[in-house]
Formats: structure tokens, C-alpha cells, sequence
């Protein structure tokens, strides 16, 4: 029995499902995979960089210059076998599959605000998505939210749905002002040494991302030498503060740049009417950066008690609160103190050795007890040469 891994969504930029996938492939390459024997199929030989050589995990491209969904339905399923797992981390389960999967669902988003989505693209991937849950054995949640989502627009029964929280990477951590990621994040979008609030994420409606720029609108009345960092695909309509001086627009940025934002940011902002769990806010508060955002199911979970809530995306509330950080160094601080206890019950290891049950669970796998010596590792020959052929 072999685990196969549907890996679409490692690229060269480190955005979304790939970093769900490779924050569990780096904890499997030192604690063990899932299955002795573990391929993950790429689309994009960019991917090839993400996935760890150790403990039987291995990788390969197929299909390189295919379309999405005839990869799908030819690339990666020549790569099944008959007694294969498959591991589905992109909502999606190829057509003609058939054999036992465990599917991640991250959100429900097209069928919670629909209006949000052209006609076209509910009708295609809605569909899609509705079908690969139905076909899945298993689906992986990100939340409790979620959960109920699934199984309301769905119709999956609670047995085949499981809660796994997602999990920051340990490399998401406070930063004194002096570090070389700060240091660097800073010249990289061209802060200076101007105290800043950030967005993360896609410029979608759903994130209000007018409210952020009314806001940051008003908060600058009182602090002009502020800025505003939107990091993330997209763009927006700013109107009066489209070309502000005051906003820098970041684009995709190198995960250790994220890493260095967060730790020095004022806060992070993330209005987002719906998440299927919010990770942003977790990595946030890891890095000792305070949070405000909406109160909603998912995205209360990923915060707890230690997220600033707004009820509604207002710029005024959001314009106090931004200014209450700026200027009460008690209020940071107790926030940031409880941000640190949040992001802490969401640990890579738990997080992987969850998926990792649960794989072993469908599988009915019983790894061998190995005593006195270490986990052998894999020999990753099929990844090594893959690797060689693309320098």
C-alpha cells in the first residue's frame, strides 16, 4: 500500500494549500511519513524545492505543461494504483478515482457568499467541490465552522469529518527590530523605519479591504507618519488613497518577509467577513503581532481571546482600535501576551501527526515498533533525479 500525495499546489510561491502541505512533508521527513512508501505528484517543477527528501517520501512531475484539469484527470491519476491512498489537500478528487481518499476542504466559501464569485466559476468548482466531498472516505476541516458548513451545503455525515487545525510554522516567532528578517523585510518594501499596519492575504470583497483604507484614512489624521502594507495577490479600488504615498502594495512576498513584517508590524488587520480558519491570525500572534479582525466562527477559533473584534466592518471602530495600539503600551502588551498562549496550542507537530493518524486510520496501517535505533530514512532517488534534471 502506497500514499500518494496530489501535490497541484506546491509552486515556487509559497501561498495557501502549498504551505498546508509543506509545513506536514517537513515534520513526515523527520518523523516519519504517514506510509512506508509516500509520492507526491507536481504539477510545477517549482515544487520540487518543497518536498523534503527522508523517510520513504518521494516526488515526481508529471504533466508539467498541462491544464489543471486534464492534469487531474490524466497526470495524476496515472500515478494511482489500485491499492493506493490518496491524499487530496486542494478540495479536489480526480473524476475516474474511486479508491480510499482522504480530502482537505479548507473553506465553504462559494456556497457561504456566493455573490462574491462570478456565475461561471460557482457552477464549475462548487460542483467540483461538491462532488469530491461526496466521493471522498474522509475530509479534513480547518475548523469547527467549517465542519458544520460541509455538512450543511454538502450533505457529508459527521463521521466522515474530522477537525484538524492547520499550524503556523515554528519559524514564525518574535523578532527584535535589529534582525536580519526584520531588517530586510523592511528595505524590501520600503518602510524605512516607519511604525506600519499590514494586511495578508488575497484583495478579495469578503476582506473589506475598503474598510481597512477608510480606517487607515482616518488613523493617519493623528499619526501621518504611519503606513499601510498590503502583502497579497490582487488588487483593489482605493479611490482617494489608491496612490497614497502612506500604502505600499507588496504583492506575493518570500515567506522569511512575511515573517519579518509580522514581528515588527503595529498589527495585522483582517476584516475578512469568512475563512475556513484564519492562519494568518495564528502566525500573526506567533510572532508577537496583535490582531484585529471580525468576530466570526472561524476566524474566533483561530483567535480565542486574544484577537481585538470588531462585530462589523466599520472605519471608525477599526480607526480606534488602531489607534488604541499605537498609544497603550498596557493594551499591546496584554494582547500580545495572550496572542503568544493562542498560537501556541497550534503546534506543526500536532498538526501533522493528526493527518498522519488519520491516514494510518484509512489505511489500517500499524507502523512496526522500532526499539533502540531511529526511523529509517528513504532514499528520495526519484526526487534527487528530478532535481538534477531541472538545474
Amino acid at each position: 500500500m502506497r500514499l500518494v500525495i496530489d501535490g497541484r499546489r506546491l509552486t515556487a510561491e509559497r501561498t495557501g494549500v502549498g504551505r498546508y502541505l509543506e509545513l506536514l512533508l517537513q515534520d513526515w521527513a523527520t518523523s516519519g511519513a504517514p506510509l512506508p512508501e509516500t509520492l507526491v505528484v507536481l504539477h510545477d517543477r517549482g515544487g520540487l524545492s518543497r518536498v523534503p527528501l527522508g523517510s520513504g517520501i518521494q516526488a515526481e512531475v508529471v504533466g508539467e505543461r498541462w491544464p489543471g484539469l486534464l492534469w487531474e484527470r490524466l497526470a495524476l491519476t496515472s500515478r494511482l494504483g489500485t491499492d493506493d491512498i490518496l491524499f487530496a489537500p486542494a478540495n479536489l478528487v480526480p473524476w475516474g478515482w474511486r479508491g480510499p481518499t482522504l480530502l482537505a476542504m479548507h473553506d465553504t466559501l462559494q456556497e457561504v457568499l456566493p455573490d462574491t464569485f462570478p456565475w461561471h466559476l460557482r457552477w464549475r468548482f462548487g460542483r467540483r467541490y461538491h462532488l469530491s466531498a461526496l466521493r471522498a472516505t474522509r475530509i479534513l476541516v480547518l475548523s469547527e465552522s467549517t465542519r458544520r458548513d460541509v455538512s450543511r451545503f454538502y450533505q457529508i455525515p459527521d463521521d466522515r469529518l474530522r477537525v484538524v487545525y492547520p499550524a503556523p510554522a515554528a519559524s514564525f516567532r518574535p523578532q527584535g527590530g535589529d534582525s536580519e528578517e526584520v531588517r530586510e523585510a523592511r528595505a524590501r518594501v520600503g518602510l524605512g523605519s516607519s511604525p506600519f499596519f499590514l494586511f495578508v492575504g488575497k484583495a478579495s470583497k469578503r476582506r473589506n479591504l475598503p474598510t481597512i483604507l477608510d480606517a487607515f484614512a482616518d488613523h493617519l489624521q493623528r499619526h501621518p507618519d504611519h503606513k499601510l502594507v498590503f502583502v497579497g495577490p490582487g488588487d483593489f479600488e482605493g479611490g482617494a488613497m489608491r496612490d497614497h504615498p502612506s500604502i505600499l502594495r507588496a504583492g506575493h512576498v518570500p515567506e522569511p518577509v512575511l515573517r519579518g513584517l509580522l514581528a515588527c508590524a503595529v498589527a495585522l488587520l483582517y476584516p475578512s467577513e469568512y475563512e475556513g480558519f484564519g492562519l494568518p491570525i495564528v502566525e500573526a500572534m506567533a510572532a508577537g503581532c496583535p490582531v484585529i479582525t471580525l468576530r466570526r466562527p472561524p476566524l474566533v477559533e483561530a483567535g480565542g481571546d486574544a484577537a481585538w473584534y470588531l462585530d462589523h466592518a466599520k472605519p471608525v471602530a477599526m480607526a480606534r482600535a488602531m489607534h488604541i495600539l499605537t498609544t497603550d503600551v498596557a493594551v499591546r502588551a496584554s494582547m500580545m501576551s495572550r496572542g503568544f498562549a493562542q498560537a501556541s496550542q497550534f503546534t506543526p507537530s500536532r498538526f501533522a501527526d493528526q493527518v498522519k493518524a488519520e491516514i494510518r486510520d484509512l489505511a489500517g496501517y500499524q507502523p512496526p515498533v522500532v526499539r533502540g535505533s531511529k526511523l529509517r530514512r528513504g532514499s528520495g532517488r526519484r526526487l534527487e533525479r528530478e532535481r538534477s534534471r531541472g538545474r
